[in-house]
């Protein structure tokens, strides 16, 4: 079996796992070796106070690529990191000049965990009894950069193989906005 083949049943196996509508899988793999699994689903512990408490609304939902990185280390970037992330890197762009490394994107942030410098990240979506595209979203690259993943493989159900994304360096339309962060970012939800 081809190791692409081989993340691919590891991804499906994980996505089995979730009970959302839309299921997900990713295998973090380091030195061709699966270190960690992942899945989406609900977050257990969202009770919805977070516009009061905290001026913004977290997602309820942990991607699959989230879910295999904090299993893997214990450990997330604060909601707020990633949102000043994305703020600085939208910014940029409307003002010509890109990511660099005053927007919290940059190739040397601090990562969490030197196990994970430098590992792949495959991921593949379910729809009912086949694939879908499985492009990460905005926050999926940031945790990724964040904590030292190189690559995301994505899978497309239209080529049936892996596209890949660089993370840090990734070009417009490589990424998704999901509805959440549409919403957020469009000013319907205040940071």
């Amino acid at each position: 079996m081809h190791k692409s083949q081989y993340y691919f049943s590891q991804c499906l196996e994980a996505a089995s796992k979730s009970p959302m509508a839309y299921t997900l899988g990713a295998v973090l793999v380091k030195g061709g070796k699966v270190i960690s699994t992942g899945h989406n689903h609900h977050r257990t512990h969202y009770d919805g106070n977070d516009v009061r408490t905290h001026g913004h609304r977290k997602p309820v939902s942990m991607h699959a690529e989230m879910h295999a990185i904090f299993s893997f280390t214990g450990a997330a970037p604060s909601f707020k990191q990633q949102v000043q992330a994305r703020g600085a890197r939208n910014e940029g762009e409307k003002r010509g000049r890109g990511s660099d490394s005053s927007d919290g994107w940059s190739r040397d942030a601090r990562r969490r965990d030197a196990r994970v410098n430098g590992a792949d990240l495959y991921v593949v979506r379910v729809v009912k009894s086949r694939t879908g595209s499985a492009k990460p979203c905005w926050r999926c690259v940031r945790w990724c950069s964040w904590s030292g993943v190189r690559r995301i493989f994505h899978w497309n159900p239209v080529e049936g193989r892996f596209d890949v994304v660089k993370v840090n360096s990734v070009e417009e339309g490589e990424v998704y906005e999901t509805q959440a962060d549409t919403r957020l970012f469009a000013g319907a939800v205040s940071r």
